[in-house]
């Protein structure tokens, strides 16, 4: 087998196992049409990604479907994080993620 198909096995079966060990640098966020507390976020991964505080499941859902990753936030920390992306994306940087089976920790970066 190539390195990259390895790779590419390895990446699917951690996802299913619904564990994300990764950075997610949030590039920009726009507002979902339907929910007032809502944002799609532009970010470096492929999969779509949504941080949604309004929901009656709320947090931040990488993926679509039953096939996405949900990291389940109290009402309260959604919101402080949706507001420190909107700050350092006022400064025209990214906001990044440390995420696996948590969010663990976030901040402004270039």
């Amino acid at each position: 087998m190539k390195p990259a198909s390895i790779a590419l096995i390895l990446t699917t079966l951690l996802l299913s196992a619904g564990a994300l060990a990764d950075e997610i640098r949030v590039k920009k966020m726009t507002k979902d049409a339907t929910l007032e507390r809502s944002f799609i976020l532009q970010t470096n991964l492929t999969e779509k990604v949504v941080i949604d505080c309004q929901s009656f499941i709320q947090g931040l859902r990488i993926g679509e479907g039953g096939n996405a990753l949900v990291y389940l936030m109290d009402p309260e920390d959604c919101e402080e994080l949706q507001g420190r992306m909107r700050t350092s994306l006022r400064k025209f940087r990214h906001h990044c993620m440390d995420v696996d089976t948590e969010i663990h920790s976030d901040w402004t970066c270039d």
